[in-house]
């Protein structure tokens, strides 16, 4: 007759899916595992008969015991002491690896009792979880246990762990590159006398593929950058990072603009792991209102003085795909009160729910509209206009936006 422990699989489902919403919130992937052998252990005794559970966790040739917990309050404590080391090459583990869940008992020919005598355990379940079995979770088992009921359950956390596992995998890169990225923003906008300038990027996902950077170079010239990699997250996020860390590394103060984006351009085209392409807009600003620049690819800047819109196009094409682009650059001239906006394509080709764009007329309005606002308030009225016009685009972009105010006629 079948064990009333093996009737209710949808009381065990839902009861799983609590314990699985109680790990949601850890990060660490060996205290998620923890919490769900405590949680299996206490709250599963009836359903399962599950009596007690070890976690090991590998290093190298060994599985050492790091946690032992038992279902009878009575316990006495644990059968083993915490350290205790069974060799990887002990035949039930290595038939748990390969199968990935395995119920044995002292009758199995791969059981060894000189290995399971300090455990006190007589039929046990295994399942190995992590990249090449790097943990291994056992569980202790009443005598009238179902065994396909215990197989069901476990093969189920089994999937879970992984899923776990690769999730803080993923968050721990994530967090990696979101580091790496933040150290690449400006902590704050630069101190440029006669200037107001500052900078603010939205990404669409965790990570972005804008990126944006001021570098100084002298008491008398400010390199400003702004760039967009094709897509977004992660691989967009590590692209934008070559692109600044190659700009800064490239940068000299008598070498022109032009030779420094072609040379970055080869290194972006040799970047083999990547087969997207990024657009760059790099300009030069010296503190008598002198900017020269040069656009690969990227949407044109837009330089502002009473009423009238010059677009910064010169440049050539995005880098990646051609080794052997050419560029030139353009130059403008500011004024007490001009400005230059610059943004990514983000900012122009965000869509409402009628499919329209946002677009660069709706943009000039709005800057003409604000012009006497400082740098830092523009910046946030753009931003927050875009995400007011388009709050629910499916085709949602990274959005960036740099403003540069003029405030005095000459430097004194």
């Amino acid at each position: 007759m079948m064990s009333d422990r093996a009737k209710d699989y949808w009381g065990l489902y839902r009861s799983l899916e609590k314990t699985i919403r109680d790990i949601e919130e850890i990060h660490d992937a060996e205290q998620a595992i923890r919490v769900f052998l405590h949680s299996l252990v206490k709250d599963y005794r009836e359903s399962l008969g599950i009596v007690g559970g070890r976690l090991y966790r590998r290093e190298n040739d060994v599985y050492e015991l790091t946690c032992e917990v038992t279902a009878d309050p009575d316990d006495s404590g644990p059968a083993a002491p915490a350290g205790y080391r069974i060799p990887a090459s002990y035949q039930i583990i290595r038939a748990t690896r390969r199968q990935g869940v395995l119920i044995a008992d002292h009758n199995d020919p791969l059981f060894d009792p000189a290995i399971e005598g300090p455990l006190n355990v007589d039929t046990f379940a295994a399942i190995a979880v992590g990249a090449s079995g790097q943990w291994l979770i056992s569980f202790s088992l009443a005598p009238d246990a179902e065994r396909s009921h215990v197989l069901y359950c476990l093969n189920t956390v089994r999937h879970v762990i992984a899923w776990k596992l690769h999730q803080s995998d993923v968050e721990g890169e994530l967090l990696r590159v979101q580091e790496i990225q933040s150290s690449l923003f400006p902590k704050e906008a630069p101190t440029y006398p006669g200037y107001e300038i500052h900078g603010c990027s939205r990404p669409s996902e965790a990570v972005g593929g804008d990126v944006y950077d001021f570098i100084e170079m002298g008491p008398h010239l400010l390199g400003i950058l702004i760039a967009d990699s094709s897509g977004h997250g992660l691989s967009a996020a590590l692209q934008a990072r070559d692109v600044v860390t190659g700009m800064r590394m490239g940068i000299e103060k008598d070498l022109k603009i032009t030779r420094v984006v072609e040379k970055l351009n080869h290194v972006i085209h040799r970047t083999s792991m990547y087969s997207k392409f990024i657009s760059l807009f790099y300009g030069e600003l010296d503190r008598y209102g002198n900017f020269i620049y040069c656009n690969a690819g990227h949407v044109p800047g837009l330089h502002y003085r009473r009423g009238v819109f010059h677009e910064m196009s010169k440049g050539g094409p995005v880098l990646g795909p051609s080794p052997e682009a050419g560029y030139e650059r353009g130059f403008t001239s500011l004024r007490r009160g001009d400005l230059l906006v610059f943004h990514t394509d983000g900012i122009t080709e965000a869509h409402n729910h009628a499919g329209d764009e946002f677009g660069v007329k709706r943009l000039k309005e709005l800057i003409e509209r604000e012009a006497q606002s400082s740098a830092p308030q523009l910046v946030e009225i753009i931003l927050d206009e875009v995400a007011r016009f388009a709050p629910d685009d499916p085709l949602r972009d990274d959005q960036t936006v740099v403003v540069v105010r003029r405030t005095a006629a000459r430097n004194r």
